[in-house]
């Protein structure tokens, strides 16, 4: 085979491996407005693409297995034709959601209609071109052009990020992609014009009745490692995204090292050594179970650090384990099959299946757990020879490190859900209420936790039921601008409010209501709706005629916009983080148009954010000179009952709202330098840009 039919048929597998990775953070990004910000859009994305890859390495099993390769050829350019036709992939805004059930299967509706079809061509292409390739020189390895593929697939998700994301809009990234997509199938039409001309020789042909040598046990480990890997992928970026905002860095990262153990395994066994892997894995595991909730900014980079080495060690072990079981050329797309088979798989279990039958995130402790028991077998297969006494020790040392570290994570799993009132999963995460004791029994309260995060609580005491907690009483950031907003009324205390609020928590804000006054929650998740009306009274028994609008309250608050229907807030309070993280979706410019166009002409706009962990100082201050309007920051003093404060950033173009004397002795000094501005967009949007990293 010559040099250039080489470099064509290698350009080809890279460019596809290349498409088919960065589409990926590409569309969802793209659609994660749509669906609130949620990390499972990004779960239910990678589900998509699992299933697509295994249609397209099933097609392409079904293609090999009666046809001859120059049939297959034209079979192949006939479908590429018509995947030319769909595009470009961009997708359309019909498919925003208008209710707020379970946005998965609209999700997958939407991948489908948009990239579905090219997506299946581009997986097509791995399976396919090794087969081929076995037909035009039976000498070559193909696992090395699997590898460039892989190859081509990590440059795509490391490049997202770092170069496409920064350098186009979503728009512009899914008409860039679509071009490409022309290139790959004038390369891969190129392919198929050299096999057909040089693919019927008889003696290769014949190479296809090779019977395999593996055993018939072969397949399930194919799948099983495979499946493994999945779930310990999508568990881990779950574990990652579920305190932290959504993100494609924080999808790609661990996306990234995925397929660099890919690279590796097929690429160059020699890295990879059994019983190394295996105790590192041991220990690693045992860390990541016994790490709490990130507190700080060192603590999150440290814990990201941690379960990303995790991931990737265990994801070497999967992945290099079932190359050693990779059968000869023409049982690869039975191979590549089982392999795509195992890692849809896994994404059905974490995906579809996790959400239904775990109340919270075990299937990453349970996939840990899973390898763990892999690892250990590994290490005494592999303890042989003159010092297998010293292997078959450590092995032991390994696995009793494991244990301490899983029954340490059992033991503080049970003794905090002896606290659990009750426990909901759905698409949009983990939501408990947890009873809060003290040191008197009658002075306990109810606490909305999401992501280890408080989202509200209540005095159960009933003489203290109607007290919102102290980041949301009336010497609190919201408390004042609502306080001011009544003494500023001309007629006093008789005018009505209209209050808005982006996120229900506990409903605490409802506290602050008069009789009149008009107060309207936005909630994203339906279950917290029902927590509420259950658990906590904040909204049925205040003072206020308080409703609420379920959805996503970026949309609605633009559907409400389209509909000419300006709410004309004298309060519109952001309270709607995921985890301790800021919103990203709902804090770039084209979230603050809507805001502001619903809000009063003086209004108060306030913002709920986490200081220590994210200096969002900047990004106040870029947004307040973007609009030209004031922004303070306002945090909760802290005092006995008050342990944990949050900050408030308020925003107004009310010029006396800062000179009032309780707004002026609450205002607080940022803590950075008093000069730094920035602006999100959708368009970009980083959240390293805002770590506080002097933060200890």
């Amino acid at each position: 085979m010559s040099p250039l039919t080489k470099l064509v048929y290698a350009a080809t597998m890279a460019l596809a491996g290349f498409l088919l990775f960065q589409v990926q953070p590409m569309l969802a990004k793209y659609i994660l407005p749509w669906f609130g910000g949620s990390a499972t859009t990004w779960i239910v994305c990678m589900l998509f693409f699992q299933v697509a890859l295994l249609a397209g390495y099933a097609h392409a099993y079904a293609v090999t297995r009666p046809f001859p390769v120059a049939k297959q050829a034209k079979v192949q350019i006939f479908v590429l034709a018509i995947g030319l036709a769909v595009l470009p992939i961009t997708p359309s805004d019909t498919w925003k959601p208008v209710d707020t059930g379970d946005p998965t299967w609209r999700i997958v509706a939407l991948l489908a209609a948009s990239v579905g079809l090219p997506y299946l061509i581009l997986s097509t292409t791995s399976p396919l071109l090794s087969r081929w390739l076995a037909r035009l020189d039976d000498k070559l390895d193909p696992g090395r052009f699997f590898a460039a593929s892989n190859l081509g697939s990590f440059i795509g998700l490391l490049s997202y990020p770092f170069i496409f994301e920064r350098a186009m809009s979503t728009g512009e990234q899914t008409i860039w992609w679509s071009w490409a997509f022309v290139a790959y199938a004038v390369l891969f039409g190129a392919c198929a014009v050299i096999v057909m001309r040089r693919g019927h020789d008889a003696a290769a042909e014949a190479g296809s009745a090779i019977v395999s040598t593996r055993g018939p046990d072969a397949l399930w480990r194919w799948i099983g490692y495979s499946a493994m890997g999945s779930i310990l992928l999508l568990a881990t970026t779950n574990a990652i995204t579920q305190w932290s905002a959504v993100i494609p860095f924080l999808w790609i990262l661990p996306l990234s090292l995925y397929l660099l153990t890919f690279v590796i395994a097929f690429g160059n066994q020699r890295l990879y050594h059994r019983g190394w892997f295996a105790g590192i894995f041991l220990l690693l595991a045992s860390v990541t179970l016994l790490m709490a909730r990130p507190e700080t900014s060192a603590d999150f980079l440290e814990h990201l650090a941690v379960q990303c080495a995790t991931m990737f060690v265990g994801c070497m072990i999967c992945h290099a384990e079932m190359v050693k079981l990779q059968p000869e050329p023409a049982r690869l797309p039975k191979f590549y099959l089982a392999i795509s088979f195992g890692g849809a798989l896994g994404g059905i279990l974490v995906a579809l299946v996790a959400p239904l039958v775990l109340r919270d995130y075990y299937e990453h402790q349970m996939v840990l757990i899973a390898i763990a028991v892999t690892s250990f077998g590994l290490m005494l297969k592999d303890a042989q020879g003159e010092q297998a006494t010293t292997r078959r020790g450590v092995a032991y040392g390994a696995l009793a490190l494991f244990v301490g570290g899983l029954g340490y994570a059992l033991w503080t799993g049970v003794e905090a859900s002896s606290l659990v009132v009750e426990r909901v999963r759905n698409f949009y995460g983990v939501v408990k209420v947890v009873k809060q004791e003290v040191d008197d029994p009658q002075e306990y309260s109810l606490v909305m936790q999401q992501a280890g995060v408080d989202q509200g609580s209540q005095f159960q005491l009933a003489a203290k039921k109607m007290v919102p907690a102290c980041a949301f009483d009336l010497n609190s950031g919201v408390g004042l601008a609502v306080a001011n907003q009544i003494k500023r009324r001309t007629n006093g205390d008789q005018t009505p409010l209209r209050i808005g609020i982006v996120g229900l928590g506990a409903g605490m804000v409802a506290a602050l209501g008069r009789e009149g006054d008009v107060i309207r929650y936005y909630e994203l998740n339906p279950s917290v709706l029902d927590l509420v009306n259950k658990h906590f009274s904040f909204v049925k028994d205040g003072k206020a005629k308080t409703d609420v609008l379920l959805g996503d309250g970026r949309l609605v608050l633009e559907r409400q916009l389209l509909a000419r229907e300006p709410q004309q807030y004298d309060v519109l309070v952001m309270n709607a983080f995921r985890g301790a993280s800021p919103p990203m979706h709902l804090m770039t410019k084209e979230a603050f148009d809507l805001y502001l166009a619903h809000l009063a002409p003086n209004g108060v706009l306030a913002v709920n954010f986490e200081l220590d962990t994210f200096e969002m100082a900047p990004l106040h201050r870029g947004m307040a000179a973007l609009y030209d309007l004031e922004v303070g920051w306002f945090e909760t003093q802290r005092r006995q009952d008050c342990d944990d404060p949050i900050s408030w950033a308020l925003y107004t173009h009310d010029k006396a709202f800062f000179e009032t004397p309780s707004v002026k002795a609450a205002r607080s000094e940022w803590r950075d330098d008093g000069k730094s501005k920035l602006v999100w967009t959708d368009k970009s949007s980083n959240l390293m840009s805002i770590i506080n990293w002097a933060n200890d």
